[in-house]
């Protein structure tokens, strides 16, 4: 059971695309950081699931919007294909091979960073629907 502090306490909603989308942009708005998936109010680094994290990197986010691993448990091919997904609406505005070189460049921001997520939320909810 989570601690009632932790950032990564989710509501019940379906682990789909937009919902993993709408947690990694709740998490870069809240706190951002480069260099490391996430760090804590030291800026320490820490795993993006862990309950000392506050600041998170573009993939820290979205591998904290998974939630915390359970080593019991393998990852669903469900969860993968809504990861895969959110991914792809990433991938439509991000031009760069990788997301940690894009979201580590010298000239990125918290700012830029939060409105790419927002944009591939509506993004993925417009394709979503539109399928």
């Amino acid at each position: 059971m989570r601690p009632p502090d932790s950032y990564l306490h989710w509501d019940d909603a379906a682990l789909a695309a937009v919902e993993i989308l709408r947690r990694a942009h709740d998490l870069v708005a809240f706190g951002w950081c480069q260099g490391a998936d996430a760090t804590d109010a030291e800026h320490h680094p820490v795993k993006p699931w862990s309950e000392r994290a506050c600041h998170w990197s573009l993939l820290g986010a979205l591998s904290a919007a998974l939630g915390t691993p359970q080593q019991d448990m393998p990852e669903s091919t469900a969860r993968i294909a809504e990861l895969r997904l959110a991914l792809v609406a990433i991938s439509d505005l991000v031009p760069d091979w990788s997301l940690q070189y894009w979201n580590d460049h010298p000239n990125r921001t918290q700012s830029g960073v939060v409105q790419m997520l927002a944009a591939a939320h509506e993004h993925c909810r417009a394709t979503t629907v539109a399928n």
